[in-house]
């Protein structure tokens, strides 16, 4: 027997042994993933990344109408569209007279110019329209009803927002997504409607604006906790309505990251989670006779965390509000836009820290790692524990798959993970992640993940408690 010989035998020994060895770390294996990048699943809505603007927090600094770090920070995570003038504020916002006074309506007899702000501490329209323009970003207009009811002057308000339109097209943007007022079934709108009240207006509304552009696409705001708001809203005015936007704070004034790690998957009013919400509502929407309509999230975030609970810390910020996000992703969600981009203060919930000249938090790095799955093709994945979220998605040339992991089993401290990869050959692998304890003072602290090949079709890998992996496969 010659030197070759005996050298393949003992490589063949060695394989034989590393095989064993392989076998027998998956059979040890916590849970198993399955993948398969042969079964299409629906494509990654781009219209998932979007944003709020609350223009009189918006000051002419960073954003430079739509050349300044803002803009580009925004456009770099793959913004698909930024929410304009904002919540609340639209329903008392006045764009030929903006004054800065988000939550004081022009119109009002107490109204006090004396508290105007300097232009150059808000955003108009103009400087609005150019951050969408230089950034080739979605528009996503508000039109304010809620002056015009409370103060007897709806067709004031209608005239306003026709000028409104006309004046965007006057600086050549053609806005698709106009927005009707905002959570009007709430006591602090500028005017609370009755379903019936806010139908009518949406039907005086519309007509007046698709004279001017009938291609718009028309968003009523319905109510996220009864049913029967939405149900009298489509059966009036359902005709004039293109997308259904419910807003969705996960347990507001009681988010905890304690709760979270409670709850299982997160679940809209507690009731039902997250990735079944657009089949919920759809399914109301269908039921009324109006098929086409879609649901829309243009406000979502994790709650505050309310009066004598502990806030979640900026990681865990981040993990919980990935967690909705993939479960988005999940249920097919064609918009969401994430409330608020900015706010005055240190807020953690914000996605950019404005008091610090809009230094990123955490949650901001945290949406930067799905920039590369919009639009691209999600594919069959499922997971052997509930609490081990999983999504799979292929780019539509073929030659990448990411996999998103996200650990909130509370049963130990990490899992082994069998990933099984099934119609996807890949030539190279890489994983990376956080946790809830990131405490990098500036974003987030992402590590490599140790993703291990076991044979053709296997991968094994540890996911702490609590945390965040992205797997990245490649041909």
């Amino acid at each position: 027997m010659n030197n070759i010989t005996l050298k393949a035998l003992g490589l063949l020994f060695i394989s034989i042994q590393l095989s064993v060895i392989n076998q027998k770390v998956l059979a040890q294996a916590d849970c198993k993933v399955s993948i398969d990048g042969s079964v299409k699943k629906g494509i990654v809505s781009p219209s998932i990344m979007g944003f709020n603007i609350v223009y009189c927090y918006e000051s002419d600094a960073g954003w430079q109408n739509g050349k300044g770090k803002v803009p580009e920070m925004i456009k770099a995570l793959g913004t698909a569209q930024l929410r304009y003038p904002g919540g609340t504020v639209v329903t008392k916002y006045h764009w030929e007279k903006p004054t800065g006074q988000g939550w004081s309506d022009l119109w009002s007899a107490d109204f006090n110019p004396a508290k105007n702000t300097d232009p150059s501490t808000f955003m108009d329209i103009d400087e609005y329209l150019g951050v969408v323009k230089a950034q080739k970003i979605e528009p996503l207009l508000g039109i304010n009803m809620g002056s015009g009811m409370k103060h007897n002057r709806v067709r004031e308000g209608v005239e306003e927002a026709v000028r409104l339109m006309k004046h965007c097209l006057s600086k050549g943007v053609k806005v698709k997504y106009y927005y009707l007022d905002n959570e009007p079934y709430q006591p602090d709108a500028n005017f609370t409607f009755t379903p019936e009240q806010y139908a009518e207006a949406i039907n005086l509304y519309v007509p007046a604006m698709k004279k001017v552009d009938p291609d718009i696409q028309i968003i009523a705001n319905t109510h996220p906790n009864a049913d029967n708001y939405t149900r009298v809203l489509l059966a009036i005015a359902g005709k004039n309505i293109d997308l259904m936007d419910v807003h969705m704070y996960w347990k507001f004034k009681n988010a905890t990251f304690e709760n979270w790690k409670k709850e299982g998957l997160m679940k809209h009013r507690g009731i039902r989670p997250y990735n079944e919400q657009r089949q919920i509502f759809e399914k109301v929407f269908n039921e009324a006779g109006f098929p086409n309509i879609k649901l829309v999230i243009l406000e979502w975030n994790i709650g505050p965390a309310g009066d004598g609970n502990v806030a979640p810390t900026q990681g865990e910020s981040a993990l919980m509000v990935s967690e909705q996000f993939t479960q988005f992703i999940q249920g097919d969600l064609f918009m969401s836009t994430f409330w608020p981009l900015s706010w005055p203060s240190n807020a953690f919930r914000a996605l950019l820290n404005q008091q610090e000249q809009y230094r990123p938090n955490k949650t901001y790095d945290m949406f930067a790692l799905y920039k590369d799955i919009l639009g691209q093709q999600k594919v069959s994945s499922v997971g052997t524990i509930k609490n081990l979220i999983n999504l799979a998605v292929k780019s539509t040339d073929g030659n990448t798959m990411w996999v998103y992991l996200i650990n909130k089993d509370q049963g130990q401290s990490e899992l082994n993970v069998n990933i099984v990869v099934e119609g996807f050959n890949p030539r190279s692998y890489t994983a990376k992640g956080f946790d809830a304890l990131s405490d990098a003072k500036e974003g987030l602290k992402l590590s490599d993940r140790k993703l291990i090949k076991m044979d053709s079709r296997n991968y094994s890998i540890r996911v702490p408690k609590n945390s965040f992996a992205k797997l990245t496969f490649r041909k």
